[in-house]
């Protein structure tokens, strides 16, 4: 882009920002995560107790971590490309009045002609290639250098000397890699996505920012200071003179974030309209910087819910125009495999309108046809319309086509202004040809009727963009405006765009018809010599000049056959002046410059070895492991040792009934490794383990006969062995895995990618929510992985379980068996799409039918449910979200004001059968049961008002999380307006478990919902007779918390058990005075500090066919004044009654999750 500045002396001046502080470290970092940054840089300051040592040995390992790992290659430019290539700077001006041809006129005013573009230090664009793949910088990288020609007349005879300079524009990051002398910034925007999120991460790490500063776009002038400006930081004030760069300008400190590259003066006001885009909200916010340039007068969020790569915005004498159309910039998409930056098909765009001082209420927006529109050429208010004039495409050459595309034959074809030819009718990316053809185009937008008339203004001889006007023109209603034309052959050939000629709009007359032109509007070209092609044209005006297109077209124009670039002059007329300046100086750099270069996969063995054991020296140097510490009344919390044997119990209360079945009581609970839950410390922040985490330790109770039919009991436990299990114990014998789902932002962010760079899986697989049979085999899970076989009888861990290799993704911790085929009805939620899939496994555990249920959103469903014909999906807001986390919230977050719903689909059924019931919000992690009953399907669960999972917010803090918990299970009736408070603790009785219905109707669509046992107690972990799972019941039971002891703890306790009367109900008047029913329901409470954990029940042997509660509950009970845990047995149809038998074991067992009981009769 290039501006004509007027200049009247030539002398040197002093730069006016010579005193400003050069690193600026309150300013965004750039166009991705400012948040995250800003994060960082309190880290850095205040947030932890990191010795300098520890920094410094920290820098050092990540230099060396990057020049171990990454390799930079240049990026080769094709002989047709070869004037993308940069070039030196010169070291000062040279006088090129000699090379004049033609005669500059005497009208031409004195002043400096400047542009700017890309010019890549240390020889060109580059691509890194390393063990993640490859990066690349795109065509609009490269830093900054801005070419200026200086045009001095002689006062005595009014000859003009001309001079000719370029000069770098010397950002932070240019300095940075100067001084380093070589190319540091690892390329962040093309490529494969795992390679760039290590660019991402590893640029971050070492210089406080994701991707350089480069200042490489545009050049203006507001109140009489110029600057470069690139739109992914504030601009840089450059001295006019000695184009050298004096700082960074953010208008005396009031804007902070990326800035336009096309800021707008106000006609009438000279007051400079800018906007900002980020990755991160707010997405786009408008300034209004006074006329003076002293003051940010005023700044708005539009409220935009995308961000939008709007390139530039217009102004009219009363309005701003904002244009928002579907190139849009998504980090999620790179964490999903997906390019960072895309055109999205089928979004919509829109055009905005709103007062100069408006907010984001006050635009109006208009609907129009998708467009890619870069460049606006002109806008003004026309009776009751606001007309726009721009340069529309389809399609955006930003940045690139999609890395599964190829990129050589990608942009020559999109170059096409014709259809696709016949014999490319079978290749994938014919129907794309044409698309960056670009057009001048027409929306007037009619601010009282809301209606949009759109109309091509020129036709399919020449794609046009570059726009530019007579300045004085900008924002009212103007007859001219002109724009580079581009040469569709050369660029075809080259794969880049070239400009073969300036075109002239004439907007007020229409074109001849005669000439069979599908233009609008009357257009006059001049195009250069052959392979002559231009760039940075600008208007300047004639001084004094009275008709609007009174002045001059200027702009640099290349010679590929002579490789010399001159300065052409083209009249008012359009026609050539014959005047012309050479350059001494090598070829100059345009706005485009390189093709991308094919995959590189060639990484050295060497690399590869050494980069293993790099990562572990950045973790071990940069974060410190700490222990979570525990209070007295958690000490059950604490994980135990391995028994490594069967253990007989000899120490029983009561007795065993003769008919209980033989087999194995089962469960499973999280019990880290190396002591207990860890948080990491380091210069990004805390990373915490969340309560749920830690390894899963499986705890057996052996029930056998021996010949004359008395009980031998035994106990015994062991460690599930996942695969992350065996790399911490048994190989590294310490904590590996960083702490991924609680804490800072940019810790959590650093551990996701550093474990995953290291290990191959973001976090552990923990293997500690449940156990469950199928088809004779067993198996542990947690929902993050595949479950692990478990041999019953030993522990030992098997293998995993991918059902034959049909299953590759995340394992629901509780599948159910269907009634009547025994099919395992199975799920598998996960944060990347498909978020949720769920399979049906046969009998025999060797099929598998699966299905996509198409979520638009990664969940946290934790349980499913089955009937005799359906599935039952629990869809609660609990959700996961890698780009909230990058935006500098929880990765994992129970989102207060989302929607829920419950969906039933057949057994085999797919998204499009799935019947979705929209539900009051709430939070269900566990379904008690599920049933048909006439047109309904009855749903019963554990309902809450939010989750414990993972954890308090960050405005909570983790050392305030205590009290969060203790807040939350401190049950203090609700009152009306406890959703609306804002208290960042959670509200009191929150965590409140209530065991609730829904009644889904299949033929109205209608649901009832309703509270089954009350308020008086909180009830969670529900269990049902496992003989009618998916049938219609008459009990229920679950483990009910102990308010008091949970809270004083600030984790969930429970002191007894509940029996569920399902078919006998009883009248009551609640606290608002309403008639409500309620269930009967019997407890079975436990002694004072004696609370449970894994309640089973357990049917008597051989008793199908009974009632269904003739059977008997299972649970470990922990006395924390004696620190002995037992198995309490208790008869399920005399509930209330004591145990009937109490077993001690040899060793304390932590509180954990939920078990079984499986059935082994001695004969097998």
């Amino acid at each position: 882009m290039s501006i004509q500045l007027k200049c009247f002396a030539l002398q040197k001046k002093p730069s006016v920002s010579d005193n400003l502080e050069y690193f600026k470290t309150t300013l965004s970092s750039s166009a991705f995560m400012p948040l995250l940054m800003r994060k960082v840089e309190q880290v850095l300051s205040m947030q932890i107790d990191v010795s300098k040592t520890f920094k410094n040995t920290s820098t050092k390992v990540l230099d060396f971590l990057v020049d171990s790992m990454f390799e930079f290659v240049d990026q080769s430019l094709l002989p047709s490309q070869s004037n993308f290539g940069p070039v030196d700077e010169l070291g000062g001006e040279v006088v090129i009045t000699s090379s004049i041809r033609g005669k500059i006129p005497d009208d031409f005013p004195e002043g400096v002609y400047i542009r700017n573009g890309p010019n890549p230090l240390f020889g060109g664009l580059k691509s890194t290639k390393s063990i993640f793949g490859r990066s690349s910088h795109i065509w609009i990288e490269g830093e900054g250098m801005l070419h200026a020609l200086y045009f001095s007349k002689d006062v005595s005879d009014g000859s003009w000397t001309v001079r000719y300079n370029n000069r770098h524009v010397e950002t932070e990051t240019f300095k940075l890699e100067k001084q380093r002398n070589k190319p540091c910034f690892l390329p962040a925007i093309g490529g494969d996505s795992p390679t760039i999120l290590s660019a991402y991460l590893l640029n971050l790490l070492r210089f406080g920012k994701v991707n350089k500063y480069l200042s490489n776009t545009n050049v203006f002038e507001h109140s009489g200071k110029f600057y470069s400006i690139a739109e992914n930081h504030i601009p840089q004030e450059i001295d006019i003179i000695t184009l050298e760069t004096s700082g960074n300008w953010d208008v005396s400190g009031a804007w902070n974030r990326p800035f336009t590259s096309h800021p707008k003066r106000a006609p009438g006001t000279g007051e400079l309209v800018i906007l900002g885009i980020d990755a991160v909200k707010p997405f786009m916010e408008i300034g209004v910087v006074s006329a003076d340039g002293k003051e940010l007068i005023y700044k708005v969020d539009l409220k935009l819910d995308r961000c939008s790569l709007c390139h530039e915005l217009g102004v009219t004498q009363r309005y701003n125009v904002i244009m928002d159309f579907p190139l849009t910039f998504r980090h999620k998409q790179t964490c999903q495999w997906r390019p960072i930056s895309k055109v999205q098909s089928g979004k919509i765009a829109r055009t905005g309108v709103m007062p100069r001082f408006g907010d984001a209420s006050s635009i109006h927006w208009f609907k129009v046809e998708p467009n890619c529109t870069f460049h606006i050429i002109n806008s003004f208010e026309d009776g009751d319309e606001v007309v726009v004039w721009g340069c529309k495409a389809l399609d955006s050459v930003i940045p690139g086509p999609d890395m599964s595309l190829n990129q050589c034959g990608w942009l020559p074809r999109r170059f096409k202004p014709a259809d696709p030819s016949k014999e490319n009718n079978n290749d994938d990316i014919s129907a794309e040809d044409g698309k960056l053809f670009s057009h001048a185009y027409e929306w007037r937008l009619n601010m009282n009727t809301g209606k949009v008339r759109e109309r091509y203004l020129t036709g399919k001889e020449f794609s046009k963009d570059f726009p530019m006007i007579n300045g004085a023109f900008s924002g009212v209603k103007n007859r001219y405006g002109y724009t580079q034309v581009v040469d569709s052959i050369a660029s075809s050939t080259s794969g880049m765009l070239k400009y073969g000629g300036l075109a002239k709009l004439h907007f007020e007359e229409p074109a001849d018809v005669s000439s069979r032109n599908e233009s609008q509007l009357e257009v006059e070209t001049h195009m250069f010599e052959e392979k002559s092609f231009c760039s940075g044209a600008a208007f300047v005006p004639k001084q004094g000049g009275l008709e609007e297109d009174d002045g001059w077209a200027i702009t640099f124009v290349h010679n590929e056959d002579t490789n010399i670039s001159q300065t052409h002059f083209i009249s008012e007329s359009f026609n050539h002046l014959k005047t012309s300046l050479s350059s001494a100086a090598k070829p100059l750099f345009k706005e485009l410059q390189q093709l991308p270069i094919k995959k590189v996969n060639n990484v050295s063995e060497t690399m590869k070895n050494t980069s293993g054991k790099i990562l572990d020296a950045l973790v071990n140097s940069m974060f410190k492991f700490v222990d979570q510490p525990l209070l007295p009344s958690q000490k059950n919390f604490a994980p135990v040792e391995e028994i490594g044997s069967l253990v007989e119990i000899n120490c029983t209360e009561g007795e065993i009934p003769p008919d209980f079945a033989e087999g194995v009581y089962i469960r499973n609970g999280n019990n880290p490794l190396f002591g207990g839950l860890k948080s990491a410390v380091s210069i990004f922040g805390q990373s915490h383990h969340s309560w749920v985490d830690g390894e899963g330790m499986l705890h057996a109770v052996y029930f056998k006969k021996d010949q004359n039919g008395s009980w031998i009991i035994s106990y015994k436990n062991r460690y599930v062995e996942t695969e992350t299990f065996k790399l911490e114990k048994h190989i590294h014998n310490k904590p590996c895995f960083l702490p991924v789902l609680q804490g800072d932002a940019s810790a959590v962010l650093a551990a996701l990618l550093l474990n995953w760079l290291r290990f191959g899986a973001v976090n552990k697989y923990f293997s500690n929510t449940n156990v469950f049979e199928h088809s004779g085999r067993v198996y542990s899970v947690t929902e993050n992985y595949l479950p692990q076989e478990v041999d019953i009888s030993t522990l030992e861990t098997l293998s995993d379980w991918d059902v034959n290799g049909a299953w590759d993704r995340p394992f629901t911790g509780h599948p159910k068996k269907a009634p009547s085929s025994g099919e395992l009805v199975i799920m598998g939620t996960d944060a990347k799409k498909p978020y949720f899939v769920l399979g049906v496994i046969s009998a025999d555990g060797k099929k598998l039918h699966k299905a996509d249920l198409k979520f638009k959103r990664s969940v946290l469903s934790h349980d499913i449910g089955v009937t005799q014909k359906y599935n039952v999906i629990i869809d609660h807001p609990l959700t996961v979200d890698i780009q909230r986390l990058a935006m500098g919230g929880q990765l994992m977050k129970y989102e207060k004001e989302g929607f829920a719903r419950i969906g039933v689909m057949p057994r085999y059924g797919d998204a499009e059968s799935v019947k979705w019931f929209e539900v009051q919000t709430s939070c269900t992690f566990h379904i008690l049961n599920c049933f048909e009953e006439g047109d309904e399907v009855v749903v019963r669960g554990c309902r809450a008002l939010t989750s414990l999972i993972p954890g308090p917010d960050d405005d909570v803090g983790f050392n305030n999380q205590f009290e969060w918990f203790s807040k939350g299970f401190n049950f203090a009736h609700h009152t009306k307006d406890v959703s609306s408070a804002d208290d960042i603790f959670a509200e009191p009785g929150y965590f409140f478990s209530r065991v609730y219905e829904w009644r889904l109707n299949m033929v109205s669509g209608e649901v009832e919902e309703k509270n089954l046992t009350g308020t008086e107690f909180s009830m969670e972990f529900p269990f049902i007779n496992d003989q009618v799972t998916g049938l219609k019941h008459k009990y229920g039971y679950t483990q009910v918390v102990d308010s008091k002891a949970s809270s004083t703890c600030g984790m969930g306790k429970f002191g007894s058990l509940a029996k569920l009367y399902l078919e006998e109900s009883y009248a009551t008047t609640s606290e608002e005075g309403k008639c409500e029913e309620l269930i009967k329901v019997e407890y079975h409470k436990f002694e004072e500090n004696n609370f449970c954990n894994g309640s089973v029940f357990v049917a008597r042997h051989g008793g199908k066919g009974m009632e269904e509660d003739d059977g008997w509950i299972v649970t470990f009970v922990h006395n924390e004044e004696t620190d002995v845990t037992q198995v309490h047995v208790i008869d399920a149809s005399r509930f209330g009654s004591e145990a009937i038998a109490k077993l001690t074991l040899p060793q304390r067992v932590p509180y954990g999750f939920h078990g079984t009981f499986v059935s082994m009769p001695s004969q097998s």
